[in-house]
């Protein structure tokens, strides 16, 4: 489903893949395995994405369909996120959140404390389950209120 969006935002910019990997300073073969699903794609590269095609990263991971970016969108530099706030803003512990997404406390821990890159399908559960965009848990706006969802 990924593929499908990233396909359709390069296609109606008249890129190829080879054009926007560079863009994104990586190789074609690299972009490839975005496009086709084989490989994560990272929040970094997301970031990059959504500021190029002016987008939001709910839009691009099939949350929305709508193209629009969220109001006062902003594209830090940052490897930032909101895991530890929002969770905290819900009265929660991090062993109930790993419940709900499935995976243990500890993995869940090294995404509230950057220490690894959060998974597409991790970001698209906890953006659902809090009801707020992905792009305001990566800190991309301060917009709480998601777009209408496709899920």
């Amino acid at each position: 489903m990924i593929m499908n969006r990233l396909k359709e935002l390069r296609n109606k910019n008249n890129l190829y893949q080879k054009d926007f990997a560079k863009i994104l300073g990586m190789s074609q073969s690299g972009y490839s395995q975005y496009e086709t699903e084989t490989t994560d794609i990272p929040t970094g590269i997301l970031k990059n994405v959504a500021k190029y095609y002016h987008t939001s990263v709910d839009y691009i991971l099939c949350l929305t369909d709508s193209k629009e970016a969220y109001k006062n969108s902003k594209i830090e530099d940052n490897n930032l996120n909101r895991l530890k706030e929002i969770r905290e803003d819900k009265d929660l512990i991090q062993i109930e959140i790993a419940k709900i997404i499935g995976m243990s406390q500890n993995g869940y821990s090294q995404y509230e404390t950057n220490t690894i890159d959060i998974s597409t399908k991790v970001l698209k559960k906890l953006a659902i389950y809090y009801g707020v965009p992905i792009d305001y848990l990566l800190y991309l706006t301060d917009e709480r209120k998601p777009h209408k969802r496709n899920v």
